[in-house]
């Protein structure tokens, strides 16, 4: 019996006298699923219908049928130029009909165009698009997602403490906060000190390891900094915008592409693929 195994063990052992047989046998599946490999893709600024978002969705689909996926991440900006569902065919099912038919789930957050319609509520609403509210939770095995709507109009007084809560509240080995806005970026937009100053505390309170956003067409992965990995993931449809890497990036390209995430309970393998099928970046991350 390796280590880890052995750790395991004990802990379910430990469980046994107080909680019975039924506790017993819940707590060897949450270890199960935490113990699971999730493969995660995620994209931001994909809605333009284009033959570029359907090259980066065509290469997501290649890597499925390799390595099946767990669920898709959008970082907003689902349907240009106006958020609008009229859209939503040639925006979102027909480019990613391979991995709808196989049943992959989609979960997104509200980009700044996905606003200029009914203030993006048509979004939340409609259910491909895996939304649980302007801002939501979900944990899957290893990693609790929380999803957050970082535009100019989001009521903070509420959204606030919510993340503070569930947060606080989280017994995930990885937390996972995604956004459509940057707060690191060495792209368009560049860094967001107001955004930093409201999220970077909560982030080392926490111990959230990522943060995945669009917004900057182009794609990034930034130092370790205060233990959170920021990821641009915008290169996914919309229009490239130029790229300047700068002291806090990692990897920083202006490129059609997106990110695979492998989460297991104590690392994370990332990768990133341009929409040709080559390699971008790759990056072991250990859980701290």
């Amino acid at each position: 019996m390796n280590v880890p195994n052995l750790l395991g063990r004990r802990r379910l052992l430990g469980q046994l006298p107080a909680a019975g047989v039924g506790a017993l046998l819940a707590l060897r599946g949450a270890m199960a699923a935490e113990d699971k490999t999730l493969h995660v893709l995620a994209v931001g600024d994909t809605g333009s219908g284009l033959a570029d978002q359907q090259a980066v969705a065509d290469r997501m689909a290649s890597v499925h049928k390799r390595r099946p996926v767990d669920l898709v991440l959008l970082a907003g900006d689902n349907i240009y130029p106006d958020g609008d569902l009229a859209r939503v065919e040639a925006t979102f099912k027909r480019p990613y009909r391979a991995l709808l038919g196989q049943g992959v789930p989609f979960h997104a957050v509200l980009g700044n165009h996905d606003l200029r319609t009914a203030n993006g509520n048509p979004q939340v609403a409609y259910p491909p698009f895996g939304m649980g509210g302007r801002w939501y939770t979900l944990r899957r095995g290893a990693v609790q997602f929380f999803m957050l709507d970082t535009n100019v109009n989001a009521p903070w007084q509420h959204q606030g403490p919510w993340l503070r809560r569930v947060l606080a509240a989280s017994t995930a080995p990885w937390k996972v906060v995604v956004g459509h806005h940057p707060i690191y970026s060495s792209g368009f937009y560049g860094n967001d000190p107001v955004a930093l100053a409201r999220l970077g505390p909560l982030f080392r309170r926490h111990g959230v390891q990522l943060y995945i956003n669009g917004h900057d067409h182009h794609y990034e992965r930034s130092r370790p900094l205060d233990g959170t990995t920021y990821l641009v993931v915008g290169g996914g449809g919309a229009s490239l915008r130029p790229v300047l890497p700068n002291a806090t990036s990692a990897s920083a390209v202006s490129a059609y592409s997106f990110a695979e995430l492998q989460f297991t309970a104590d690392h994370l393998q990332l990768n990133a693929w341009r929409a040709d099928g080559r390699p971008l970046d790759q990056a072991l991350l250990k859980r701290s």
